[in-house]
């Protein structure tokens, strides 16, 4: 057993994250008697409990009950979060998280080991899938359900985490194997951690674009991209309101994004472009005055000023859209303007937190362009033309993006694109 620290004696086992307060060495032998009677407390305890009830030194809580949206692939996608915490001093890895229908205990999705680690951020800013002592973290799922398969009322959560204890030396990150005296097995596999899936559908609307060659850049909803890992807390509450946000970039014929000098806005495909209004309802919120950010200099954002130029449609039953980055001046509407479906209510620029000419377009739950929580869409009509799949430093450089042309070509109705999509928006 490890030495136990100096301090007060309370009622916070030698397990738990916060340390005992430091009153000198007097109650020294009081202290080790009162963590052995608690060890050997917890291990009795651990021992009478139920084989489900297990001791699992992490704290996992959903942020969100999912909306199952159909995607561009044919499937339906569940796209969510788990918050992560580890509430104790001792270190803990994540193996491996399962998805089950909470119902039937069928397993939807598996992340094992490295597929794991892609998926999750830790806010400690390390790298990997190791909690240290009293650290916490996200891990960004997704459910993918292939056509015809039925949406589950309620997902479950299989975790296996191995735990170790502090290697001497006091760096909470180097850790060594677990004692055996401790009571615990190092490596447990718990279920549990339920959430709803929410029954209501996505919301169906327009395109905001026209015309060929928009690439769904930082789409949903596999990878941990900029949008999908953009967790922000606001009076005490952790939201994402990008979590389905989508970059709109457009590509000339030849699969460029620019041509002419690249810290130029108009050598840009898309510079320009009109955006229209999704579907009937009203503008909660228009801003314009932010100049054009030039490609490639620093700039420096606000959360304030991160969207730019940018226009809020409340779509109505508590659903809000965002268009971002518009161009100065471009801005067609004001705060309580009635739009209807197709109005053109801006042009795409480059405004705010924006390394480039595109459209940032979300739906959130609330008119704050952040403060709020993402919520699923799917567009009525548009034509797959393939996908990107090379190095994003092609967009930089101005040459071709390489596009697969075989992901899922052809017309699609009432669907969401995915991450790197290249879709057709047709003109009206």
């Amino acid at each position: 057993m490890t030495k136990q620290p100096k301090g007060r004696a309370t009622s916070t086992p030698w397990f738990a994250s916060a340390p005992p307060r430091n009153d000198g060495p007097g109650n020294r032998a009081r202290l080790l008697a009162l963590a052995a009677a608690a060890l050997f407390a917890a291990s009795a305890a651990a021992a009478a409990s139920p084989p489900d009830i297990q001791f699992t030194t992490l704290f996992v809580q959903p942020l969100i009950s999912p909306t199952p949206v159909a995607g561009a692939d044919g499937w339906t996608h569940l796209a969510y979060e788990l918050n992560l915490v580890n509430e104790t001093r001792l270190i803990t890895r994540l193996d491996a998280i399962e998805t089950l229908d909470a119902d039937s205990g069928a397993v939807l999705a598996r992340w094992p080991g490295d597929a794991l680690a892609a998926l999750l951020r830790l806010n400690s800013g390390d790298s990997g899938a190791t909690l240290a002592a009293a650290h916490s973290g996200w891990a960004f799922l997704e459910v993918a359900l292939p056509p015809g398969a039925a949406i589950p009322k309620t997902l479950r959560h299989r975790i296996t985490t191995t735990r170790f204890q502090p290697a001497p030396g006091g760096d909470a990150h180097k850790s060594e194997p677990l004692d055996p005296k401790y009571g615990l097995p190092a490596t447990i596999t718990f279920e549990g951690v339920d959430t709803a899936v929410d029954s209501r559908a996505a919301v169906l609307i327009d395109p905001p674009l026209r015309g060929p060659g928009w690439v769904a850049f930082n789409g949903c909803c596999d990878t941990l991209t900029s949008h999908r890992g953009a967790v922000m807390a606001f009076n005490g509450r952790s939201l994402i309101a990008e979590r389905f946000a989508i970059d709109f970039v457009q590509l000339d014929a030849e699969g460029r994004d620019f041509v002419g000098p690249a810290d130029n806005v108009e050598s840009y495909v898309g510079f320009d472009a009109p955006v229209y209004a999704v579907a009937d309802g009203t503008v909660a919120e228009a801003t314009d005055g932010a100049p054009e950010a030039i490609p490639g200099a620093p700039r420096t954002t606000t959360i304030e000023s991160a969207a730019g130029n940018h226009v809020v449609l409340d779509l109505g039953e508590g659903r809000f859209a965002l268009f971002a980055h518009l161009k100065p001046g471009g801005v067609a509407v004001k705060a309580g303007d009635r739009v209807k479906r197709g109005d053109v209510i801006g042009h795409l620029g480059s405004t705010g937190n924006s390394d480039g000419p595109h459209l940032h377009f979300h739906v959130m739950d609330g008119p704050s362009p952040l403060a709020a929580s993402g919520l699923p869409y799917a567009f009525t009509s548009f034509i797959g033309a393939g996908r990107f799949d090379g190095d994003d430093s092609a967009v930089v450089d101005g040459k071709p993006l390489k596009i697969d042309a075989g992901w899922f070509p052809g017309p699609h109705v009432g669907q969401l694109p995915l991450n790197n999509e290249v879709v057709d928006f047709p003109e009206k």
